[in-house]
């Protein structure tokens, strides 16, 4: 019995000293990691394109090219969309902090006459707090420098990545098939598998990110709020960040909301479209479309999307679920 519990305890700590090791490369090699995992899920959209363009006789090399080629295109009008109405948002800035202002004079009144806090001493609680971000801006100003260098450092190489991946598919193929031609399922079998729920993932979860937007423009532009197309659209990509994102992206329409009109009924409105869209996205919209591509339990999903938040950052959340649908074929052969 002793010798029993002596090799449970012995397995145990090397399952988790292995945990422990895998976890902490992970974090170590993220910066070359996030990149390829990137490359490979846009490799994966990008094949079916590359493999049509091939059966139209082009050879490997062009087909991939214009697959590319096509793919920056339309990411590129998305960015030229987006950086436009951002800056038509920061040309009205100065009219917005006016309006801000006059909200804050409201506030502050409401403040002194309900709580009996002086202006003066909500001045000075403010100072307060202004110095204390003060004195943390230069590490949010160097996290922010660190964060754009690697967003370039990021878009630099997914294109490179995503190319060869692209080119060397076959060798990949020949590569996965020598590697255990002994199992009843071969490794060449289990990523395809895998292959296919990315795939399956991706385009649904574009479909779901389009209908999003349609459904958050619509209700804001049934506000009059100005800005209405464009925070539709910021809002429903943020849905790839799984259950928070929609939240996140809501922000905005409701800052604008609260500074550009004179009631408060607006803001309260914009709440109910964005938690109307999240409730239709979460309960009908996503399982229906994206369904059980990849076929995750709750739990299990939140439990992933914190872990991928403290190992990865945001680009963690983002990967959060498609790794764990990952993990789990892998994990069921």
């Amino acid at each position: 019995m002793k010798v029993n519990q002596r090799s449970s305890i012995d397995t145990l700590w090397k399952v988790l000293l292995a945990i422990s090791l895998l976890v902490f490369g992970i974090i170590a090699a993220k910066s070359i990691l996030i990149p390829l995992v990137f490359s490979f899920f846009f490799a994966i959209i990008l094949h079916p394109v590359v493999s049509f363009l091939q059966q139209k006789k082009l050879n490997l090399v062009l087909a991939t090219l214009l697959s590319m080629l096509a793919a920056t295109m339309v990411l590129g009008f998305g960015l030229f969309y987006v950086i436009t109405q951002a800056k038509i948002l920061f040309s009205d800035l100065p009219d917005l902090v006016d309006q801000f202002n006059s909200l804050f004079t409201k506030f502050e009144t409401f403040v002194t006459n309900t709580l009996e806090i002086s202006a003066i001493e909500q001045l000075a609680l403010i100072k307060e707090n202004a110095n204390e971000l003060i004195s943390s801006g230069s590490g949010v100003f160097g996290d922010a420098l660190l964060a754009t260098s690697n967003l370039i450092t990021l878009f630099t190489l997914i294109p490179i990545y995503v190319f060869f991946i692209l080119i060397y598919k076959e060798n990949f193929k020949g590569f996965l098939s020598q590697l255990d031609k002994s199992a009843s399922r071969s490794t060449l079998k289990v990523a395809i598998e895998i292959k296919d729920m990315i795939h399956s993932y991706i385009v649904g979860l574009m479909l779901v990110i389009a209908i999003v937007a349609i459904l958050n423009s619509v209700g804001l532009l049934a506000l009059s709020l100005k800005y209405a197309i464009f925070m539709g659209i910021i809002s429903a990509i943020l849905t790839i960040i799984p259950y928070i994102g929609i939240f996140i992206g809501g922000l905005l329409p409701l800052m604008v909301a609260l500074v550009t009109k004179d009631s408060l009924i607006y803001p309260l409105l914009v709440l109910v479209v964005i938690g109307t869209v999240q409730f239709l996205e979460g309960n009908l919209i996503t399982p229906k479309i994206v369904g059980s591509k990849v076929n995750v339990n709750p739990l299990a999903a939140i439990v992933a999307l914190v872990i991928g938040a403290e190992i990865w950052g945001i680009a963690g959340m983002i990967l959060a679920i498609p790794l764990t649908g990952i993990t789990k074929i892998i994990m069921s052969q």
